[in-house]
């Protein structure tokens, strides 16, 4: 018999170590249901989209948009190029028309018709300085420093070492 003192230390350890397992459980459960990248990697390589007709080719793609509509930004650019070299290949104009609107993230869904309610003036200076900015990111090269070639020219390596020479 438990004496009246431990009794309440009796029943609450065996309650917190049930309320954790069950909290560890959901924590895995919902880890599971979330999509990621490799998920989406699995599912595009086990559906073969050129095979499918009709409403199973309509409810794989649906089911791919709810995919990568899951994924965070940076999943989403993991997932892409494999998805367009075989799915979006494999869709029609309007399937291909109907996913880009349904993955599209919602500021880019936003962001032409902003630029379209500019007035020509605002529009124009923009269009100006972001290629201003482009020229000026191709004229540094990979290491950050000015390239001293002109634009649109590579600069000449330099002469091999002959034979013989350090």
């Amino acid at each position: 018999m438990i004496s009246q003192r431990y009794r309440p230390v009796v029943f609450a350890v065996p309650a917190i170590f049930i309320i954790w397992l069950l909290a560890v459980a959901g924590y895995r459960l919902a880890a599971s249901l979330k999509w990621s990248p490799d998920k989406v990697g699995v599912y595009t390589a086990s559906v073969d989209i050129a095979r499918l007709t009709g409403s199973g080719r309509d409810r794989a793609i649906r089911q791919l948009e709810g995919m990568i509509d899951d994924l965070s930004l940076e999943e989403r650019e993991q997932v892409w190029p494999p998805i367009l070299k075989r799915w979006v290949a494999a869709m029609t104009q309007r399937e291909k028309s109907q996913f880009l609107a349904a993955t599209a993230l919602p500021g880019f869904k936003q962001t032409p018709g902003a630029f379209d309610q500019l007035p020509p003036e605002q529009r124009q200076r923009a269009m100006d300085e972001r290629l201003e900015q482009l020229r000026e990111a191709r004229a540094h090269d990979d290491t950050g420093t000015e390239s001293t070639a002109p634009p649109g020219n590579d600069p000449k390596p330099p002469a091999p070492n002959p034979p013989g020479r350090p």
